[in-house]
């Protein structure tokens, strides 16, 4: 096994990946003899293999884990043609025996002609057998992985180690965010290709899931059975779509004598009709099943499983002694910047740095990623992978080539194509999330924020935003980095600290920024250094890093800034909007509620004077504004307001906020001057925030019996009065009484006369 590998994480890997080797082998006698439950089996065992050889491969030599990857890939691909025909060979022997008479002789025609496809296909299988009984690559792997079980069991290695906990999290985390990043295709029947890819997306985190079970007295049931249920409802509906978009071809391929052409086409269009209605049904079953996993944040706490196995480990700090006062640096976003680093570690060193806590985007912007990598992966530092490192990661092990069309999308291609096969594996190891305990104290390492992955907390957080992290975050100390702006604040007795950025500092500062944690009193020292900022942007070019990236850097400005995305409109299918829609037990309110604000909004342009990407915030607040509902009647619009932070939007953190205080505005009193949430915004922040929960309020008033009695609204702007005319096919007088009502907001806002009849 490999050498500097923990023992009881390759004991892990190497019991796991025996148990589907040695399945592989004694599987290849049935599938000679056509055995379809056995070439299922097989093809199964090879996809856990395939999952699990990248997540162990650092327990092997290189020129193993490249042998062994290439077998079992080609045992998958061997398998694929003869597993699809025996699982459409079984599906048409039971429709036959539920169809009527009309159609069940076109049915056997097709069934025939699968069969005799699979038949033909037997001599390859068999022959491929042969080559892979020939080749060894199997019988080496399994005896191989025979020696390490053995040796490593009689050393005693304990499978539950702090290293089998720290890879599982990373790769259980890295694996549900890309499951996650698909979500948005639940809310939408055709998105035929998404559903699919989610189905991979699924079946990946399952197989990896089942990897770490035994670090579980349960084994991980219910995850388990949860993602096969989630798993089995997208492979039945990609089943139907496969059958549907391949019905045509068929048709062709199914060579009938002329008297039965009558027949066959009775059958193709029985079978049809099945699978349209057997994938609408299956659709039906999916929404609620995710919607029903969403709400209970299912994902969310299989990772927190995992992330607190790593906790009960006694985790140490490099090079410090965490039983005495010791001089810690804390660093993050060094996004590739070597000459950034260097000039730090030069720095924290003349300061007595012992050690250093890395919290994550090694990679990325800067020119050399595969340097800083390998800087970081030594003994000195303990890291947690950022949200960049993670997107550098899936682009290097994807099969397609990355893209390199935006900005960013260079920047990931590049570090993706630089970094070696064990940076790619150090990354992959890293943990989300790392919680330590030094002398009494307790540290909380995480990239972003401990409630969201892509919320930044920096100056501009509010107080009472760190509050609610604080009541939640369950330590003293709360290290972040992302946001590429320190900040020392210490909020409800905890410490929260953001070192700012190594590489890329956004408070337009130039010079690299990094923190010295004093742990024996925990004070805490920000430190600049400067360094050849030139050299760095030279060294972009060279690589053919964009301009504007290299001039950023000159002037410490956000990537955001730089590349002039800052008020961009959120973008239209993306995120998380959809999953959250499925916590709204009335939808048709909603959306009844969105469609007048909208007609309300671009009526009152005028008056409020706000663009586009504050209209479709407006539109999301609508949507989302009743999802606390969910929770209970009482406080409803509060529980909306926290729900709407917790959901994973495609919106920026400032845009989710504002879209959650426009939601939680809906109802009760109006918002006062002293609330600590509005209070903590900026003058143009507050303003939008008010003008747009103004419109909201009008709006879920006119919707009083949720009856979406009102067709039409129509505005009227005349001097310091605002006429508002309702177009209804039956009694509106609730709605018009309660638009009034809930006008309040509007009059005091705009300081306008509000009437609409």
């Amino acid at each position: 096994m490999g050498k500097n590998e923990d023992p009881g994480f390759c004991l892990l890997g190497a019991s796991m990946l025996l148990e589907h080797a040695a399945e592989l082998e004694g599987l290849a006698k049935d599938i000679r003899k056509m055995d379809a439950d056995a070439v299922h089996d097989m093809r199964v065992a090879s996809r856990r293999l395939r999952a699990g050889l990248p997540i162990f491969s650092s327990c092997f030599k290189d020129s193993q884990y490249g042998r062994w990857k290439k077998c079992v890939k080609g045992i998958t691909g061997a398998l694929g043609e003869a597993r699809d025909l025996d699982v459409q060979a079984g599906y048409l022997q039971e429709l036959m025996e539920r169809s009527g008479d009309a159609s069940r002789e076109g049915l056997e025609v097709i069934l025939e002609s699968k069969k005799a496809r699979r038949k033909d296909l037997q001599p390859q299988l068999v022959g491929w057998l042969d080559d892979l009984k020939e080749d060894g690559s199997l019988d080496e792997m399994v005896a191989f992985l025979e020696k390490a079980v053995e040796k490593l069991s009689s050393g005693h290695a304990d499978v539950r180690s702090k290293a089998s906990f720290a890879v599982g999290l990373a790769n259980v985390f890295s694996r549900t965010e890309a499951l996650l990043e698909l979500e948005d295709c639940v809310g939408d029947p055709d998105a035929k290709e998404r559903h699919h890819a989610m189905r991979i997306a699924a079946k990946r985190l399952r197989y990896t899931i089942e990897a770490f079970k035994p670090l579980f007295d349960d084994e991980l049931e219910e995850e388990i059975g949860v993602m096969k249920r989630v798993q089995d409802t997208l492979g039945e509906m990609h089943d139907c779509d496969v059958w549907l978009s391949g019905l045509d071809a068929l048709e062709e391929e199914v060579r009938a004598p002329r008297e039965k052409a009558q027949a066959v086409e009775r059958g193709l269009e029985a079978i049809r009709k099945d699978r349209e209605e057997e994938r609408n049904k299956l659709y039906g079953e999916l929404v609620p099943l995710w919607g029903g996993l969403r709400s209970r944040r299912f994902f969310e706490q299989a990772v927190e499983r995992f992330r607190s196995g790593l906790a009960s480990k006694d985790l140490s700090i490099p090079l410090a002694d965490v039983h005495g006062p010791a001089r810690l640096g804390v660093i993050s976003d060094v996004h590739g910047n070597l000459d950034a680093l260097r000039a730090v570690l030069d720095d924290a060193r003349k300061n007595g740095v012992a050690g250093f806590l890395n919290l994550g985007d090694m990679v990325g912007y800067g020119a050399y990623p595969e340097e800083v990598v390998r800087e970081l992966s030594g003994d000195l530092f303990l890291s947690v992978a950022g949200n960049f490192d993670l997107k550098v990661l899936d682009a290097a092990r994807s099969s397609q080539r990355p893209k390199a069309g935006s900005a960013k999308e260079t920047v990931v291609s590049m570090a993706a194509g630089e970094l070696s096969e064990d940076s790619l594996k150090f990354i992959g190891s890293l943990p989300p999330e790392l919680r330590l305990e030094v002398l009494g104290k307790r540290l909380l390492l995480v990239h972003a924020s401990p409630a969201d992955p892509d919320e930044h907390i920096g100056p501009e957080t509010g107080e009472a935003r760190l509050a609610e992290l604080a009541r939640t975050a369950d330590a003293d100390i709360v290290m972040v980095g992302h946001s590429h702006k320190p900040l020392v604040r210490k909020v409800k007795g905890v410490l929260f600290l953001n070192p700012g950025s190594v590489g890329r500092p956004g408070d337009h500062d130039p010079r690299a920024s990094y923190a010295i944690l004093d742990t024996g009193d925990f004070s805490v020292r920000q430190r600049r250094v400067g360094y050849d900022v030139e050299a760095a942007v030279r060294a972009m070019s060279e690589k053919g890093l964009p301009p504007e990236l290299g001039e950023a850097l000159r002037r410490g400005l956000t990537s955001s800034e730089a590349l002039g995305e800052r008020g961009k409109p959120p973008k239209k299918g993306q995120g998380g909007l959809e999953a959250a829609r499925k916590l709204d037990p009335d939808r048709p309110h909603s959306e009844q509620v969105a469609r007048l604000a909208r007609t309300l909004f671009r009526e009152l342009g005028p008056l409020h004077g706000l663009g586009k990407r504050e209209e479709d915030l407006l539109e999301a607040a609508c949507l989302l504004h009743d999802i606390g509902l969910s929770e209970g009647g009482k406080g409803h619009h509060k529980a909306s307001c926290r729900l709407i932070m917790e959901q994973k939007l495609p919106f920026g953190s400032e845009d989710r906020r504002t879209v959650a205080l426009v939601a939680r505005y809906h109802r009760k009193r109006m918002p006062g001057g002293d609330e600590p949430d509005l209070a903590e915004l900026d003058e143009e922040a507050r303003s939008i925030v008010l003008k747009l929960a103004s419109i909201l309020r009008i709006a879920d008033g006119l919707d009083r019996t949720h009856g979406g009695v009102v067709k039409e609204v129509k505005c009227h702007i005349a001097g310091d009065r605002v006429a508002l005319t309702v177009v209804s096919d039956a009694d509106a007088a609730p709605e018009i009484e309660w638009g009034l009502r809930k006008g309040d907001l509007f009059e005091r806002t705009f300081d306008k006369r509000l009437s609409i009849s």
